[in-house]
């Protein structure tokens, strides 16, 4: 039963293909859900984002039938009811999650959302679903991630852009992305959180972002600030994350307290549970422990994460 004194929480930054419950991934590998917590979990920096993006390797291993996926959907929005989140907005890769299964993209699609749904009316969880264009497949599966997110945007609130962003420059993805945008989908580019702020100002001005994953790396640039608060784009801050891929030097020198200094609209997540066994909970304790938030930036919080959800344009 959900915890009534939890505060209400929205969530905008949760990668649905790396959440798998713990003692369900154990149990699929055939190993104890204690060495999945020893040996799996992420929890100290480590040298960079590519390591944690080589654990997700793991999940398409796994995530190799229908009725897998129907449990993964299942199980994270349980989850996420557990821990007090009262709407969430996940997000997964078609490309990712069939690079292996070999599960035609749309019967995939059906088994997360069938989980997703019987979830949803079970614990009474609103939910939105966000299509990712995997960078690191190149531009022409990003058409075809588009194409599909739009053959499907009855399911789908918005596309995003994730992966190695080092290695793709964003402005390849342009005609993708209009795409998307012409067909009525919105847009969040996973950019500036280990790439410059630079790559912020394109997942803005070339790909028409409306809200950034990430983004810590703009706190570097005094004109990008004042453009995050003038046209009122959110940053999607993940702070355990951002800690363990190294984004920010620790979790006492994370830029959120100055982004909302700034004005900046920014909310926190909790990125990749299954990768980082972390809860909304943790992200809470460790912003007012190492950050210093008060019970008023945590209401600021949750009104920017209401206000900028795609779930509720």
């Amino acid at each position: 039963m959900k915890n009534s004194i939890k505060p209400a929480h929205t969530e905008l930054h949760r990668h649905l293909d790396a959440s798998v419950r713990a003692k369900t991934l154990a149990s699929w590998l055939g190993i104890t859900e204690e060495e999945i917590n020893n040996k799996f979990w992420l929890t100290k920096p480590l040298q960079n984002l590519k390591e944690v993006l080589d654990r997700f390797e793991l999940f398409q291993k796994v995530l190799t039938s229908k009725e897998r996926l129907e449990v993964l959907g299942f199980e994270a929005m349980e989850d996420a009811y557990l821990e007090g989140i009262t709407q969430i907005e996940w997000r997964y890769s078609p490309s990712f999650l069939g690079e292996h299964s070999k599960i035609i993209w749309k019967e995939a699609h059906q088994s997360l959302l069938c989980g997703l749904e019987k979830a949803s009316k079970q614990f009474n969880l609103p939910f939105g679903l966000i299509c990712i264009v995997s960078r690191d497949y190149g531009v022409d599966m990003a058409e075809k991630t588009i194409d599909f997110a739009l053959e499907n945007k009855k399911d789908f609130i918005a596309v995003d852009l994730a992966g190695n962003e080092a290695s793709y420059p964003l402005k390849e993805y342009r005609h993708a992305f209009k795409k998307a945008r012409d067909g009525g989908l919105s847009v969040t580019i996973h950019a500036g959180e280990v790439g410059p702020a630079l790559n912020v100002w394109e997942a803005i001005d070339e790909l028409g972002a409306k809200r950034i994953g990430h983004g810590i790396q703009s706190i570097n640039d005094q004109s990008l600030l004042k453009r995050l608060e003038r046209d009122q784009i959110l940053l999607e801050i993940c702070p355990i994350s951002n800690w363990i891929t190294n984004s920010v030097p620790s979790l006492k020198a994370h830029p959120l307290p100055r982004f909302l200094e700034a004005g900046v609209p920014v909310c926190i997540n909790t990125d990749d549970p299954g990768i980082f066994g972390n809860t909304i909970d943790d992200e809470r304790e460790v912003c007012r422990k190492e950050m210093g938030l008060t019970k008023k930036d945590f209401e600021i919080l949750e009104k920017n994460a209401i206000l900028h959800s795609f779930i509720n344009l």
